[in-house]
C-alpha cells in the first residue's frame, strides 16, 4: 500500500501545470449508412481558425498547441457534429457522419440515395451468431501459463519540473523520461508475476496458481499479483463487460448494430488466413462503448485482433484515456487470447500530472480436457501463491519469462535498486508515507494517525491522543499498538493497548486480543469513529452529549477456508458507564445510574464469492466481490462469568450486493436481520444506526439521533440506485458537468419488548421502535468528481422531539471517489 500513497502524496505535491503541448487528432471519417470513406470533409478546433480538410480515402490530421477541447466536424449534405477531445495530447478519433434529409415539394433527396447498404452489418450480425462456436470462456477445459506485468509511470510532466532544486541528490532519476508515448513518462514501478491458470465450465471452477512475483519498491509482489488480475479482463464475446466497475456494450453485441457503426477497411492476411479488417465507432457519444477497428477471420467469423479504446465521452472519473490490444490465435481448433495489452492514463485533473498503468499479458502452453481430474488443482482458492513465489532469483526469472523483459522495463529494476540503496530514500519514503497515511515514521516506530490526535466533544472538552505502533520493518508478523488520550473536560486519562499476529497471509489466518478503556458512542456506524478529528468537527447536534466509558477486554481469531468463506471468533468482556447526558436509570431509582457489565463469546461465518483483496504487510482493502456477500452471526452473554450481569443471545443474518443495469447504472442494496432471545439492558440491544453529522452516511439514518430507537427484533434494508449520467449525460449542457444521480430509500421493521425495561430504564428521548421507520434520499454525485450532496427525507410520520428534517434539515454532504 505504501507505493500506492507515494504516487498519489507525489501527484497533490509537485506542479500540475503543463504548458505549451500540443493536442493532436487524427482519424478517418465516413457515411453513417453505407462505411464509405467521405473526403474533403471540413474539421477544426472549436473557437480557432485551426483547420483541415480529409483526404480523398477520408483521414485527417489536425494539430494544434492552442488550448481546445473540441473539434467540429461539417460537411454538405450532412448532421455537422462537435466532439469534445483530450487536451494535450495525440490521440484518435473515427468519426461517422449522419445524411441530412432536403425535402422539395413532394420528393425527399438524399446524399449517396442509391448507394447500397453498408455491407458490415450483416457481416457483423453473422459474427455475432456465430459466437458460441468461437468465445474462448466456453470450452469446457483448459488450461494455460501466464506472464503478467504491471509498469506504472509517472506521465504529462511539466517541462521545468525534473530541472528544480527541490529532487536534489534523486535529480538523475528524470533522465528516463520517456517521450514514445502520447504524453511525456517518467516509468517508476513494475511488478510481474508467472504462473498458471486452469478452469473448468462442469462444475463451474477456476484456479490461479502463482509461482514467482515480484515488484519493485515492495517487499513481494503478492498485492500486485492480485490487482493485475483484476485489473482489464476483457472478453469481447460477451454483451456487456464489466470494466472499472462499469458496464460496457462490446462491439461483438447480439444486437451490436443497435449501438455501433462498423466499416469494413480492407481484407488481408494474418497467420496465411483471410481476415476483414473493419472499424467501429458508437452510434452515441457519451454511452460507456468502445471505438476502434478489429480484425475478424473470414472463415471462422472469430476475432483474431482487437485495437480499441474507450470512446469518447465516457462519463468516468480520473480516467483521461484506455487503449487495449488483444492477440488470438487458432490453437486445436480453439480461438484463444493469446496476448493482450492495456494502457490506461489517469489523472485527478484533466490537462495535470498523472499515471500510466501498463500491463502486458502474455499466454502459452495451452491444454485442453472436458472436466479435470481432482488431483490437479492445487487450491480451493480461486488464487494462491507456491511457497517461496517471491523469493525467486533473477536467473530464474530469465528461463521462467516466455519472453525477454523490454530494455525499458529492466531499467525501472535498476532504478529502484539504485534509489533504494540512497541513503536520503529513506527519509523521503519516510516523508511521504506520513502524508499519506497519517503516521509518522520514526526507525521501527511510527506515531498517529494525526486525525486521531485532537478532537473535541461535550463530555471530554479538548481531547489529546498519542498513538504509537511498531513499523513493518520491525516486524511482518506481529503488530503492537497502543494509546494514550486525555480529556481536558472530565480529566480523565484513557488507555489501550493491542497486538495482531498475522500466523499466514493466503489464505489468511488472523489473532488479535486487545484492552482498552476509552469512550465510545454507541450507535454509531459509518463513516468515523469517536475521537476523529472530522467526526467532532462535522457535528451537528452540540457536540456528542452521549458517551459512553467503556472498559474492553477481547480476543479474536479469523482464518479463511475454502473458496470464499471466512470464520471469525471472539470473546469480549466490557463494562459500560453512561456519561453526559447518557442514562442508564434504575427502574427501582429513577435517579440512579447502572455500570453494564457483561462477557459475551461471538462466531461468525462469512461467505464472500470471489472476492479480492489489496494487501499492506497486515491491513487489506476489499475490492469487492461481483456476487452477494452473506454474514450470520451470533453473540451469547454468559451470566456470572467475570461479573456479567446478563444471560441473552443475538442471531443475525446480513446480505449485501451490487446489480448492475448496463448503461442505466447500479443498485447498491444491503439488508441485516437480527434477533434476542433472552433479557438486556436498551444499550446492549440493537440501537439503530444513527447520523449527527452533515456527511451523509449510507449505513446509518441520517435523520435520527443516537439512541433514538432501540429494538430487539428487526429487519433494516437499504436501496440506492446510481444512474451514472443515466439522465443526467442526455441532457445538453448538464451533461458536460459529468454530475450523476442518486435515488435510495431505507428502513427498518422492529419491535421492542418492555420486559427489558424491568432491567434499566430507557432514557429520555429513546424509545422502542414497534413499527417502521423510513428515509427516501435523492442525491447528486461527481460534483467535482469526489463531491454528493444529498437530500434526505422521513417517509414515516414525524412525532414530537424527533429532529426536524424538512427544509434545510434534510441536506447532507458526502464523499464519494469513484471512477
Amino acid at each position: 500500500m505504501k507505493v500506492i500513497s507515494v504516487f498519489i502524496a507525489l501527484i497533490c505535491l509537485v506542479d500540475i501545470s503543463a504548458l505549451g503541448q500540443t493536442t493532436s487528432v487524427s482519424g478517418r471519417v465516413f457515411d453513417g449508412s453505407s462505411g464509405k470513406a467521405l473526403p474533403y470533409v471540413n474539421i477544426s478546433f472549436q473557437g480557432t481558425p485551426v483547420g483541415t480538410m480529409t483526404n480523398v480515402k477520408g483521414e485527417y490530421s489536425i494539430e494544434t498547441e492552442r488550448n481546445v477541447g473540441r473539434i467540429n466536424v461539417s460537411f454538405i449534405g450532412y448532421a455537422s457534429q462537435s466532439i469534445p477531445i483530450q487536451k494535450q495530447v495525440r490521440q484518435k478519433i473515427d468519426i461517422a457522419l449522419e445524411a441530412k434529409s432536403f425535402e422539395l415539394a413532394a420528393a425527399v433527396i438524399r446524399p449517396d440515395e442509391n448507394e447500397k447498404e453498408n455491407p458490415a452489418k450483416p457481416l457483423m450480425q453473422r459474427v455475432a451468431d456465430a459466437k458460441p462456436l468461437n468465445n474462448p470462456a466456453l470450452i469446457p477445459a483448459v488450461s494455460y501459463n501466464f506472464h503478467e506485468r504491471l509498469q506504472i509511470d509517472l506521465n504529462d510532466v511539466p517541462e521545468k519540473l525534473p530541472g528544480r532544486r527541490l529532487w536534489g541528490a534523486f535529480g538523475w532519476v528524470w533522465d528516463a523520461l520517456d517521450s514514445s508515448d502520447a504524453r511525456v513518462a517518467l516509468p517508476l514501478f513494475i511488478s510481474e508475476s508467472i504462473g498458471t491458470v486452469r478452469t473448468q465450465n462442469k462444475p463451474r471452477r477456476g484456479e490461479k496458481r502463482v509461482y514467482a512475483a515480484r515488484a519493485t519498491w515492495l517487499e513481494d509482489g503478492q498485492s500486485t499479483s492480485s490487482v493485475s488480475a483484476e485489473f482489464l479482463k476483457i472478453n469481447l464475446y460477451e454483451n456487456q463487460l464489466l470494466l472499472l466497475d462499469k458496464a460496457f456494450t462490446s462491439p461483438l453485441h447480439d444486437r451490436g448494430n443497435l449501438h455501433y457503426r462498423y466499416y469494413i477497411l480492407d481484407t488481408l492476411l494474418i497467420n496465411e488466413r483471410p481476415t476483414f479488417h473493419m472499424a467501429f465507432v458508437p452510434r452515441r457519444r457519451g454511452e460507456m462503448t468502445f471505438e476502434g477497428e478489429m480484425w475478424i477471420d473470414t472463415l471462422s467469423l472469430a476475432l483474431t485482433m482487437v485495437e480499441a479504446k474507450v470512446s469518447e465521452g465516457s462519463n468516468i472519473n480520473y480516467i483521461r484515456a484506455l487503449r487495449w490490444k488483444q492477440n488470438y490465435e487458432l490453437i486445436d481448433d480453439h480461438w484463444l487470447l493469446v496476448r493482450q495489452e492495456d494502457v490506461m492514463d489517469m489523472a485527478i485533473t484533466n490537462g495535470g500530472l498523472g499515471i500510466y498503468g501498463r500491463t502486458t499479458n502474455v499466454y502459452s502452453d495451452f491444454e485442453f480436457a472436458q472436466k479435470w481430474p481432482k488431483e490437479v488443482w492445487t487450491s480451493k482458492r480461486d488464487m494462491s501463491f507456491a511457497e517461496g513465489s517471491n523469493e525467486v532469483l533473477e536467473e530464474e526469472w530469465v528461463n521462467l519469462r516466455p519472453e525477454p523483459l523490454l530494455l525499458k522495463e529492466t531499467n525501472i529494476y535498476e532504478m529502484a535498486d539504485s534509489v533504494t540503496s540512497m541513503k536520503q530514500y529513506k527519509f523521503l519514503t519516510g516523508l511521504i508515507y506520513g502524508l499519506a497515511s497519517g503516521n509518522m515514521l520514526i526507525g521501527n516506530i511510527e506515531l498517529g494517525p494525526w486525525y486521531y490526535s485532537y478532537s473535541r466533544n461535550a463530555v471530554e472538552g479538548n481531547r489529546w491522543r498519542l498513538g504509537i505502533e511498531t513499523s513493518n520493518d520491525f516486524s511482518r508478523t506481529f503488530l503492537p499498538k497502543a494509546f494514550l488520550a486525555y480529556g481536558t473536560k472530565d480529566e480523565s486519562w484513557k488507555y489501550g493497548a493491542e497486538i495482531t499476529w498475522l500466523q499466514r497471509k493466503t489464505p489468511r489466518l488472523e489473532w488479535y486480543v486487545s484492552h482498552s478503556k476509552d469512550m465510545e458512542q454507541l450507535g454509531m456506524l459509518g463513516f468515523f469513529d469517536q475521537g476523529n478529528v472530522f467526526n467532532s468537527a462535522l457535528s451537528i447536534e452540540g457536540g456528542q452529549q452521549n458517551l459512553a466509558e467503556v472498559r474492553k477486554t477481547e480476543g479474536s481469531f479469523l482464518a479463511e477456508f475454502g473458496s470464499g468463506w471466512n470464520a471469525f471468533a471472539e470473546i469480549r468482556h466490557r463494562e459500560v458507564v453512561p456519561k453526559g447526558l447518557l442514562e442508564f436509570p434504575l427502574p427501582t431509582d429513577p435517579d440512579g445510574n447502572a455500570t453494564l457489565i457483561t462477557a459475551e463469546s461471538t462466531l461468525q461465518l462469512r461467505y464472500a464469492h470471489g472476492e479480492k483483496f489489496v494487501s499492506g504487510a497486515f491491513d487489506r482493502v476489499s475490492l469487492g466481490s461481483r456476487f452477494p456477500i452473506i454474514t450470520a452471526t451470533t453473540t451469547q452473554a454468559w451470566k456470572g462469568i467475570a461479573k456479567s450481569q446478563y444471560r441473552y443471545n443475538r442471531y443475525t443474518l446480513d446480505l449485501e450486493g451490487k446489480l448492475r443495469f448496463g448503461p442505466m447504472g447500479r443498485v447498491r442494496w444491503n439488508t441485516t436481520g437480527g434477533m434476542y432471545t433472552g433479557t438486556a439492558p436498551f444499550a446492549l440491544m440493537e440501537l439503530q444506526p444513527a447520523n449527527e453529522t452533515v456527511i451523509s452516511i449510507q449505513p446509518s439514518f441520517n435523520l435520527l439521533r443516537y439512541f433514538e430507537f432501540v429494538t430487539d427484533k428487526w429487519v433494516r434494508a437499504s436501496v440506492e440506485w446510481h444512474g451514472e449520467g443515466a439522465i443526467l449525460n442526455r441532457i445538453p449542457f448538464i451533461r458536460r458537468a459529468e454530475l450523476r444521480e442518486v435515488v435510495g430509500i431505507k428502513g427498518v421493521y422492529g419491535s421492542w419488548d418492555t420486559r427489558h425495561e424491568e432491567l434499566i430504564s430507557l432514557p429520555e428521548g429513546t424509545s422502542g421502535l414497534n413499527g417502521i421507520y423510513a428515509e427516501a434520499v435523492i442525491g447528486l454525485e461527481n460534483i467535482f468528481h469526489f463531491i454528493r450532496i444529498d437530500y434526505h427525507i422521513r417517509l414515516t410520520e414525524t412525532v414530537e422531539g424527533m429532529r426536524d428534517g424538512s427544509g434545510w434539515g434534510g441536506l447532507r454532504v458526502g464523499i464519494a471517489v469513484e471512477l
